[in-house]
């Protein structure tokens, strides 16, 4: 692995962030490190991608510092793995469209998982059913794995953590953002629990 090859797939974490779509499938054969030296117009010949695409394209290369950047996350406690990391989980890199980069705040537990997600405006029953799951799973060293959204969700986190069970939010908000902020004390929680 070289530092250009992991920085291109940071680059393209960011990017696909601001593009709102994925970029990583467009590539094809095009080696992520080789993106940050292509120009706008030959990203869009290659890729097919938006004049929107390009725009951020543009605009994130010209600020892009890896270096500065991850100094910044380390202060946060916040980690990055991309696909040339040894701990990039593995199921992940087999998916069609993988993840460029995974930002943790905390760390990865290994063995089983089970992903508990379901509605934001569940029922009490729902809510009561998630969180006897969650538990169940938890005091088993299985990890639960969710939105951490509202409802269904935080419920099950919430049974996983009493129970001293492993967890993971995989949010759809930025690392640093605290959404929804009524369970900010509960993704507090997860990277305790995560790394014990």
């Amino acid at each position: 692995m070289t530092t250009s090859e992991r920085s291109a797939y940071v680059f393209l974490s960011l990017l696909q962030s601001r593009a709102g779509s994925s970029l990583v499938s467009r590539l094809g054969s095009i080696p992520p490190a080789e993106v940050l030296k292509m120009t706008s117009d030959d990203l869009i010949s290659r890729t097919n991608i938006t004049e929107r695409a390009a725009r951020s394209f543009d605009e994130l290369r010209r600020d892009f510092d890896p270096e500065a950047m991850d100094e910044r996350l380390a202060e946060m406690g916040i980690g990055i793995l991309t696909p040339v990391d040894g701990g990039y989980p593995e199921r992940l890199k087999q998916i069609a469209d993988p993840p460029p980069a995974l930002f943790l705040d905390g760390v990865l537990p290994g063995g089983a998982s089970v992903a508990l997600v379901g509605s934001r405006k569940a029922s009490a029953s729902g809510i009561e059913t998630a969180r006897a799951l969650g538990a169940a799973l938890g005091e088993r060293g299985v990890c639960v794995v969710s939105g951490l959204a509202l409802g269904i969700d935080a419920a099950a986190h919430e049974g996983a953590l009493v129970a001293g069970g492993p967890a993971v939010g995989v949010l759809g908000c930025g690392i640093d953002v605290a959404y929804p902020e009524k369970y900010k004390s509960l993704r507090a929680r997860i990277p305790r629990i995560s790394e014990t």
